[in-house]
């Protein structure tokens, strides 16, 4: 199955009509060393805020991408990295701008605090533990601001296990308990991504129909937009899927 695009019409609901809307789930694919990933979930989360405080539901849930699964599991330093592939001056571009997009939604980029270019499998792995767990939201943000705006190093056990049980406030021995289960749910997810087309992120896939086909965890009403889309697109994505999951 190939992920069906939002068509960009206006689909906006009125907001008496909003207490009444079909609950929206929402899966965001995205890496935890995407900025742009960052970017579009903090953008989501003020969309998700503004639509609860409407009466409506919507349940957002992290799914795994890596951007380089190639990695080594203890990362490359981030410097080298990004001039091997951006080059220096693209890099300072990029994150200049990242920086003034950012600061509108609470991000405080600091790119010259990022020492590793992680590999994001352990990471994605105690995300995937969350699955359906409301503490996952939190997890997945704070694990941002750690690689992000704090420099930490998320390929290393003791970091995620301090990041994630100070955000979701499970014991510190819980989350690293987690870290050993066997990764199965992460590598399903993985591989649902590559069924759905999944190539890059972040990509928002928004969906309020039924009956849900198992085999993709998606009904025909779902709609997809990728990139870090501002508000009024993402509000439109919750609409779209609403309209079609009705006429369905």
């Amino acid at each position: 199955m190939v992920l069906r695009a939002a068509s960009g019409d206006d689909a906006r609901m009125s907001d008496a009509a909003a207490s009444d809307a079909a609950p929206v789930r929402l899966d965001l694919w995205a890496d935890i060393a995407c900025p742009w990933c960052y970017l579009g979930s903090a953008r989501l989360s003020e969309v998700v805020d503004a639509a609860t405080a409407r009466g409506e539901v919507v349940h957002v849930r992290h799914r795994p991408f890596q951007l380089d699964p190639a990695l080594p599991p203890e990362g490359r330093p981030f410097a080298t990295y990004l001039e091997e592939k951006l080059g220096p001056a693209a890099a300072d571009q990029i994150h200049e701008r990242l920086v003034g997009l950012g600061a509108e939604v609470g991000i405080r980029f600091d790119f010259d605090a990022v020492a590793v270019a992680p590999n994001t499998r352990l990471a994605h792995h105690l995300l995937s533990t969350y699955d359906g767990d409301p503490r996952q939201r939190a997890a997945v943000r704070a694990l941002y601001a750690a690689h992000f705006e704090r420099g930490l190093d998320v390929t290393r056990r003791e970091v995620l296990a301090d990041v994630v049980a100070e955000a979701t406030g499970e014991p510190r021995e819980d989350v690293l308990d987690r870290l050993d289960r066997p990764a199965d749910v992460l590598d399903q997810q993985l591989r649902l991504g590559l069924s759905l087309g999944v190539s890059a992120v972040p990509t928002f896939v928004a969906d309020a129909g039924a009956p849900i086909d198992p085999a993709v965890e998606l009904s025909a009403a779902a709609v997809a937009a990728q990139g870090a889309q501002p508000a009024e697109i993402l509000e439109r994505l919750l609409a779209e899927t609403r309209t079609r999951a009705a006429a369905s």
